[in-house]
């Protein structure tokens, strides 16, 4: 594929996080996808990798793909490490590390996720 100048930047940076913000469309979700792979054949492994969206589908998708390319590019080992990894939603991912250490923050850790209408019709 034929990259942009901000896209081979935002693959291959290192050092530091990134966030890829873009409109629909543009390449998101395979830019991040040759980022992940990039660092794959670094030797780092798919669930040392922290990857967060917005959406459960854009999580799914970004996993699916990553799957693919996994197996694409022959790093087999790496397939049964993928639903161990950190591909989620901000969310989710808030949520599991307030339920981790809910000790901390002294809070309980039976809270969930709800959405803004039963919010308001609570």
């Amino acid at each position: 594929m034929a990259w942009t100048k901000e896209q081979e930047l935002a693959i291959n940076t290192e050092g530091k996080n990134i966030i890829v913000s873009a409109g629909a469309g543009a390449g998101k979700t395979a830019v991040l996808t040759a980022r992940v792979l990039r660092k794959l054949n670094q030797g780092i492994h798919v669930n040392e990798l922290l990857i967060l969206t917005f959406t459960n589908a854009a999580a799914a998708e970004m996993k699916n793909r990553i799957r693919e390319e996994i197996i694409k590019n022959n790093l087999l080992e790496e397939v049964n490490l993928l639903d161990s990894a950190y591909i989620t939603t901000f969310d989710s991912y808030s949520l599991s590390l307030v339920k981790k250490y809910h000790t901390v923050l002294n809070i309980t850790n039976k809270i969930n996720i709800t959405e803004e209408a039963t919010i308001n019709m609570i």
